[in-house]
Order: C-alpha cells, then sequence, then structure tokens
C-alpha cells in the first residue's frame, strides 16, 4: 500500500506539494509567507475557480440593478436624469463596498464562497481593511468587465507563480482554496454571517418587491383591452383622451400641452394639443397637418417622417403618420394624429423609445383613437 501512494504521489508533483504543506505548514508558526507557499502547489485549475466566482459576482450585481431600478421609479413615480445619474452613482458605491468589506473582513464575496475560495494575507487570515482597498482599486483595471473583459487579471494569475493578479501583486494577497486552510473563528463567523445576510436581505426585499411590481403590471399580450382605465380632461372641459391605470399626469409638460399622460416606468408619454380655427383663419386639414409635421421635425434632430394616411377618430376627420428621430442622445418614435372637429383642430402626439416602439405603438394608438370632445 505504501508502494502504491509513492507511485501515485510521483505522478502527481502538484498534489504532493500540496499534501506536503496541509501536513507541516501549521507547524511553521505565524509565518507571513506561508500563503506564498501554498499559493505555489496550485495548478491552472484555481483560474477557473476564480472566473467562475467572478462570474456569480457579477450576475448577483446585474440582479441586483434591475431589482433596484425597479423599485426606485415606483417609489418615485418617475424617471429624469439626476435620478438616472443617483442611481448609477449608489450602485457603483455599492459594487465597490461589496468587494471592498467582504473580501477586506471574510476573505469572501458571494462568488468566492460558492466556489470554495478565499482572499487571504500571507498568514492565511482575511486581509483587512487596507489591503482590501488596494485590491479593490486595481480591481477596477484589471477584472473590470467593460475594461478588456478581465483579460489583465487572468495573464497574470497564470504567469505569476503565486497564481496572484495583478491587485493581489500589489497588495500581498493571496486566493486560495477553502479546504486548505485552518477553521475560521467564531468571531469571524458571525461577522461573515452578519455581511452576508444584509447582502441578501436588500438584494432579497429588492427582487421581491420588483416581483410584485411586474406581476401587477403585466398583461398578457394576447388578453383584449380590458383592463380598468381613467380619462384625463383638458383644462378647460372641452375634451379628454383615456388611458390604462398605470399612466399618470406628466407635471414636466403640463403647462405646454392641455393634456400631458405619461407611464413612468416605461418613458412613454401623450400629449394633446388644440388650435381654434377662428385663431388660424381659412386653412384645411392637411395644411394644419403640414404646419404641424415641420414644427415636429424642427424639434427631433435627424428626423425622418413616415407617410401620411387619413383616418377617422371618434367619427372626426384625421392624418395619422409617424416621426423617427433623435432628442439628446435617445432615439423616439412619435405616432402623430392631427384631428378636425367643428370648431378645432388637436394634435395628439404619443412618444415612445425607439426599441420599445413594437409593443408599444397598440396600446399609444388606442389612447390615441380614446380622444373625443367633451358635449356640454
Amino acid at each position: 500500500m505504501y508502494f502504491l501512494d509513492e507511485q501515485h504521489i510521483s505522478h502527481n508533483p502538484q498534489e504532493t506539494s500540496r499534501q506536503t504543506y496541509i501536513q507541516h505548514g501549521q507547524n511553521y508558526g505565524v509565518d507571513p509567507n506561508r500563503m506564498a507557499a501554498l499559493s505555489k502547489t496550485y495548478g491552472n485549475s484555481t483560474l477557473f475557480r476564480r472566473w467562475g466566482a467572478t462570474v456569480f459576482d457579477c450576475i448577483f450585481f446585474v440582479i441586483g440593478y434591475i431589482c433596484f431600478f425597479i423599485s426606485v421609479i415606483q417609489i418615485t413615480d418617475r424617471w429624469s436624469l439626476p435620478l438616472a445619474i443617483a442611481i448609477r452613482c449608489i450602485l457603483l458605491i455599492a459594487f465597490f463596498s461589496y468587494y471592498l468589506l467582504l473580501e477586506g473582513y471574510t476573505g469572501y464575496t458571494l462568488g468566492k464562497f460558492v466556489f470554495r475560495i478565499q482572499v487571504v494575507n500571507g498568514e492565511g487570515k482575511p486581509p483587512g481593511f487596507l489591503k482590501s482597498l488596494i485590491r479593490t482599486l486595481l480591481r477596477l483595471i484589471d477584472t473590470n468587465p467593460l475594461l478588456m473583459g478581465g483579460i489583465p487579471a487572468g495573464i497574470s494569475v497564470l504567469v505569476t507563480a503565486s497564481r496572484q493578479r495583478i491587485g493581489d501583486l500589489a497588495a500581498g494577497t493571496y486566493v486560495v482554496k477553502v479546504r486548505d486552510l485552518e477553521p475560521i473563528s467564531k468571531k469571524t463567523m458571525k461577522r461573515s454571517l452578519l455581511i452576508f445576510f444584509t447582502a441578501m436581505v436588500i438584494l432579497g426585499a429588492s427582487f421581491v418587491n420588483a416581483i410584485f411590481i411586474l406581476a401587477d403590471s403585466y398583461v398578457p399580450p394576447e388578453a383584449p383591452v380590458s383592463k380598468k382605465e381613467q380619462s384625463y380632461v383638458s383644462k378647460d372641459g372641452r375634451f379628454q383622451i383615456t388611458a390604462p391605470l398605470d399612466w399618470s399626469t406628466d407635471p414636466d409638460r403640463e403647462g405646454k400641452a392641455e393634456i400631458a399622460i405619461f407611464n413612468p416606468y416605461i418613458q412613454k408619454s401623450v400629449v394633446v394639443l388644440s388650435h381654434s380655427k377662428k385663431q388660424l383663419g381659412n386653412i384645411t386639414l392637411q395644411q394644419y397637418g403640414k404646419k404641424a409635421e415641420n414644427n415636429l421635425t424642427k424639434e427631433w434632430n435627424l428626423s425622418s417622417v413616415g407617410p401620411v394616411s387619413n383616418t377617422t377618430i371618434y367619427g372626426y376627420p384625421a392624418l395619422e403618420f409617424v416621426i423617427k428621430g433623435k432628442k439628446d442622445v435617445d432615439k423616439y418614435v412619435t405616432h402623430v394624429a392631427i384631428i378636425e372637429t367643428e370648431s378645432n383642430y388637436y394634435q395628439v402626439l404619443g412618444y415612445a423609445p425607439a426599441s420599445k416602439d413594437a409593443r408599444l405603438k397598440k396600446e399609444l394608438h388606442d389612447i390615441t383613437y380614446s380622444f373625443r370632445e367633451v358635449r356640454h
């Protein structure tokens, strides 16, 4: 049996070195270079564990970002550029703190815990705040998925003797397999569980809230338009449109239009403008439609206008066309309906992001065709 063991060991030099460390390494006392010696016994398999842990953490953050985004939209009931910037800043701080605190005080992230690897200092202990700070700052360079996709970290792990990425080299840390370490103390265990529990509660609460929001607003595509709606009446009470309950009055456009409504979750909106025929003088529906088209194309950069079609909306003669263009850096589609009544011309404008227009145009169409003058 002893002969067989010797024969087996001779064909696995890396495993022999690792077993030698495990058997005798604990007798060396407090040696600041113990983890360097252990790391040198690892093969390339440690790279795949680290890569798997990084992917797991990225998935965790993507899910957290989506849930947090949906929750904030629901709480604030609107969306704006300052809010978008604030959310991204909060998430950047959370991303930075996630690695800084978890790796600094426990040696783990959620991904590392799943793949059974741990960040340690030379003595095999969690690296602490300063080393973790250095390591996290350099993570923005060598493992940033938006910057070469973590290739610098992978190359560094493969070519260095102790399997260290750039951040490890600068901070003096190592990533080792949990099975090769001494059991952690009760104090460290409690601290690790507290940090993990806090992170999971925050993610879990956002996830559950996002699921409830999506479930509440979901309507099967095949279902008929039968969900509850509400009417929006112009300031002078002369006309109205009807929209689903998840729409609301748009405070940013109320002063510029007789009716202005939007859906804060999906960046879609509808406004209604009116002009008296008496003030416009002798002008036809087609002429008024052309003036409206010219004004709208000036509003949208690089705009293109689709074909104009004749239609009828609630018994009124009307024109319809679509304008595609850009505002700031975003591409939008504007669905335009020009309506002629006995004494007025109306513009019903439905806005939607170009990327979502295919699934939103049916709803915008229904809101547009709900237009009617209110008879007193």
